[in-house]
């Protein structure tokens, strides 16, 4: 059965461990069976330090849309899209081509949205530095 994961959630969620969790139990980690589109990948320069860039946002969130239906095409069985997707219309265009592809796919709300105590946790444990006040903003901007 080829599966699509799209994961939604706050920055320091947990959504990266996540998709490597669920790709071990799937595919017990094959890397040959499964695809992580994150965008975030792609702000990772040559020596592998992560430089965020507003401005090359739209750019990068289309590497990975076509990335995503890159490992569609290709028929791996399982793709993960590990972004933030706040708002539904993030990654409605990848729950189609999915669909339309023949997946079968789930979302997934990765942490607790709404919980201030848990932002608060979310914004320390963040691998990219997302001050408190926009992991805040995201939360309550969050569509369900």
């Amino acid at each position: 059965m080829k599966q699509v994961f799209i994961l939604r959630g706050l920055p320091g969620s947990g959504k990266s461990y996540y998709a490597q969790s669920l790709a071990d139990e799937l595919v017990a980690g094959n890397e040959s069976d499964y695809v992580v589109c994150a965008t975030d990948d792609y702000f990772y320069n040559s020596e592998g330090v992560y430089q965020f860039d507003k401005f090359k946002l739209p750019e990068y969130h289309n590497l990975n849309l076509a990335r995503f239906i890159n490992a569609l095409a290709e028929e791996i069985p399982l793709v993960i899209v590990d972004n933030t997707n706040i708002k539904k219309w993030e990654f409605i265009a990848y729950a189609q081509a999915a669909t339309a592809l023949g997946y079968q796919v789930k979302e997934v709300i990765v942490g607790e949205i709404k919980d201030k105590s848990l932002q608060h946790l979310y914004a320390k444990r963040c691998e990219h530095k997302v001050p408190l006040r926009m992991i805040s903003k995201m939360a309550y901007m969050f569509e369900w």
